[in-house]
């Protein structure tokens, strides 16, 4: 079996703990050089305050609901990851850290415990230790661990915060609950093609013969449908220094303004540094790469690359 620990709103979250005064109200969180929104409490996701948000374009929607709108600190941000990913080294010798607030954890030979019971205990010591909140998803798979914990995250009343899927009965409820483009690892042009064939549901998905899906896809997405049937495929990856850190990104619409995307090669060469201190090294060169949307046959296309040694 396997842990999913996700932190929720992390940075929004971050700031309430040393801002007890934000607690319960709308919470929103701006990238670098205070461009866009990058981070949303649940009070502004109910506003519709869409993630991505340019804030000059949102400044008096903001005033109007009282958004509490703040600049990003992200040493802060990277403190308080390192305290949860610490805390959650107590609960198992094996954590695998996806991101900077969620980390899958191993518990192989666990089975002793009552694993509700298991996750209940890992929210509540960092909740105490460090005041963010979490939801935690427990499945014998990586892939049906995602889906546990969007359930979890979804009715925190009704589970607590934590949901195991441990019986099948579980497991295809779930996958019938989990729309196709909420699935872990399939982006918008696999969900196109997966919807063209009828799937609307990771269950759906699993339907699916595995000899369909290793011609028409690669080893990836068969690995990941086996992970939703409930057969361990995706490893638990062993944390290693890293060559190389990339984070790419699809922009939700085409952009022409440099200011925009000035904003967004810096928000993202930011997420690479905080990886790269996570793992305590040091970088010899960075390539910016950019280009236009290839699947509009109809535009003119264009692609740059920058590389800076340093």
């Amino acid at each position: 079996m396997y842990a999913l620990v996700d932190c929720n709103n992390f940075y929004a979250s971050c700031e309430r703990v040393f801002n007890p005064s934000l607690q319960n109200k709308p919470v929103a969180v701006l990238s670098n050089n205070d461009g866009c929104i990058i981070a949303r409490s649940d009070e502004v996701k109910k506003l519709n305050l869409p993630m991505g948000a340019p804030i000059f374009k949102w400044k008096n929607f903001c005033k109007q609901h009282k958004i509490t709108v703040l600049s990003s600190n992200y040493p802060l941000y990277g403190d308080m990851s390192a305290r949860v990913m610490t805390i959650l080294e107590q609960f198992s010798p094996n954590v695998e850290v996806y991101s900077i607030d969620e980390a899958f954890v191993d518990l192989t030979g666990f089975n002793h415990h009552d694993f509700n019971v298991y996750g209940k205990s890992i929210r509540q010591r960092i909740l105490k230790w460090t005041g963010i909140p979490t939801c935690v998803g427990i499945a014998p798979t990586k892939a049906l661990c995602k889906v546990a914990n969007k359930i979890a995250r979804k009715f925190p009343k009704e589970t607590g915060g934590v949901y195991v899927i441990d019986t099948d009965e579980k497991r295809l409820k779930g996958l019938k609950w989990t729309a196709i483009k909420n699935v872990w690892g399939i982006g918008r042009r696999l969900e196109k093609r997966l919807t063209v064939k009828g799937c609307k549901t990771a269950f759906d998905f699993t339907q699916l013969s595995d000899e369909w899906v290793r011609r028409n896809f690669s080893i990836t997405e068969w690995k990941l449908k086996k992970d939703l049937e409930g057969i361990p495929t995706i490893e638990f990856e062993i944390k290693e220094i890293k060559r190389s850190i990339s984070t790419t990104r699809s922009f939700e619409q085409a952009y022409s303004d440099i200011e925009d995307i000035t904003e967004r090669i810096s928000t993202f060469a930011a997420c690479c540094s905080e990886k790269l201190r996570a793992q305590q090294s040091s970088c010899h060169m960075i390539i910016v790469m950019l280009r236009s949307d290839r699947y509009k046959k109809n535009a003119e296309q264009y692609s740059a690359s920058k590389t800076i040694v340093f």
